[in-house]
């Protein structure tokens, strides 16, 4: 009981911060709460008609780039944008009235590497804070217990020690994950007895998996109450093994920071609970704007509800993924979402293939460290393989990736001493560069889709 004082300390320090403030998280929790406790999907949309022509209406009218849909009819009639089209226009995008308020900037590399800036207003701040609590309690995360917090921590991103310590916040940096520094954290960690939850990384939580296989750990007591995984596609190795080893479910969260949460799976399930409460989630054809089969996968397209400052109106993320309805279930949900197109391989035939199809490929080969699969040109890949002692499967491994790409891929396989990391330390476990070099073609020539009028 002593060990949850300052868990609750913190989140009633909070709320009474909050009250003190005007409750404006609580009310944006609280309708975060009513929006997806409806009992059908037409109601919850009937229930956002006004958010979402508030902020059409006020983007026609402010923002010089939607100027020419001020007799649109619905939400469909507007232009798909990216994060291109946004960076070309910026000045154009911004709704004037909320340069007279004060503005938080967020800024962010992303996973390709371009760098992209986004205002947001004080409310889109607030939403993102109550979509966090919703999403995060709904994972078995409580306000004010240790945030495990593994990711990339840079001089722009690490919190003050001040802010951290308030927010209870632990940050580990996915650099420092070597075995010395995992034998002695998990040591520090099941000596502390307050409850904790984990938000990190996939690919670090699996290192710090790997080191317990190492020495055939058994289960840790840490008081672990939630493993929330983000950034990275979630394995069900990483995910049963964390389960395993930390006595808490795991799920799998998709967000980006210029949203905020868009989706999170549910306990036990692999589909993804869409946050309508907050946006408007579209899947679209992958050559024209219309909409995908149903059931089928397309790019993941979003609105935000709440950004009145640089509007996100059907936002193609650069992600992919399918929706589909489920028993018991009011709303549409995300069945898969696959990651960045540009991380997508697609077989000899040109059909997308799943991440996940080589992410079953890994439990066959333990004696491999790491490995990457990539595609060089529509029917070349390469396979890099960091392993430490002599692996003899290299044909086997092949013949099995080719069953997935197909008999008459052209597969090179190199040997390395580690794969590289993005600039954000995530590691793809694969990478398209036959489509990162046609796409940056296609920059190069301004082949950037633009509204037409």
């Amino acid at each position: 009981m002593i060990n949850n004082l300052p868990s609750k300390l913190r989140y009633l320090s909070f709320w009474i911060l909050d009250t003190l403030k005007g409750r404006k998280i609580l009310k944006e929790l609280k309708d975060i709460q009513l929006l997806l406790g409806q009992n059908s999907f037409d109601l919850l949309k009937k229930k956002n008609e006004a958010k979402v022509k508030d902020l059409l209406n006020k983007v026609v009218h402010e923002a010089p780039y939607y100027s020419n849909f001020k007799n649109y009819k619905s939400l469909q009639d507007f232009p798909v944008t990216n994060k291109h089209i946004i960076k070309e226009n910026f000045n154009q995008f911004q709704i004037a009235s909320s340069r007279k308020t004060k503005l938080h900037t967020i800024f962010t590399s992303g996973s390709t590497g371009t760098p992209f800036m986004v205002y947001q207003t004080k409310q889109k701040r607030h939403r993102n804070t109550a979509d966090t609590i919703y999403f995060a309690g709904k994972a078995g995360y409580t306000l004010g217990d240790k945030l495990l917090y593994l990711r990339l921590w840079n001089k722009n991103l690490k919190k003050n020690k001040i802010s951290a310590f308030i927010q209870n916040v632990h940050q580990i940096n996915i650099e420092n994950l070597n075995p010395s520094y995992i034998e002695s954290f998990l040591k520090r960690l099941q000596k502390d007895k307050s409850p904790k939850g984990w938000l990190a990384y996939p690919s670090g939580l699996e290192k710090i998996c790997d080191f317990l296989d190492s020495i055939n750990s058994k289960p840790l007591d840490c008081n672990i109450k939630s493993i929330i995984g983000m950034s990275e596609n979630l394995s069900n190795h990483v995910r049963n093994k964390m389960s395993h080893y930390f006595d808490a479910p795991m799920v799998s969260r998709y967000s980006n920071f210029e949203n905020g949460i868009i989706a999170q799976q549910s306990i036990d399930s692999n589909y993804f609970e869409v946050n309508w409460a907050s946006y408007i989630l579209e899947i679209l054809d992958f050559k024209k704007d219309v909409p995908a089969k149903p059931g089928e996968l397309g790019r993941i397209v979003i609105t935000d509800l709440y950004n009145h400052a640089t509007p996100m109106i059907r936002y193609d993320t650069g992600d992919i993924g399918a929706v589909t309805n489920v028993e018991n279930h009011s709303f549409p949900v995300l069945e898969t979402v696959e990651g960045r197109k540009a991380d997508i391989l697609f077989n000899t035939k040109g059909t997308m293939i799943s991440p996940f199809k080589f992410m079953g490929i890994l439990p066959q080969y333990p004696e491999i460290e790491q490995i990457q699969f990539i595609q060089t040109k529509k029917t070349g890949y390469a396979i890099k393989i960091n392993v430490r002692e002599e692996f003899l499967q290299e044909t086997e491994l092949v013949a099995l990736f080719k069953s997935i790409v197909g008999d008459d891929a052209a597969v090179a396989v190199e040997y390395v001493n580690e794969i590289p990391l993005l600039s954000s330390k995530k590691r793809k476990i694969t990478r398209n560069l036959y489509s990162e070099q046609l796409l940056q073609n296609a920059l190069d020539s301004s082949f950037i889709t633009k509204p037409t009028f």
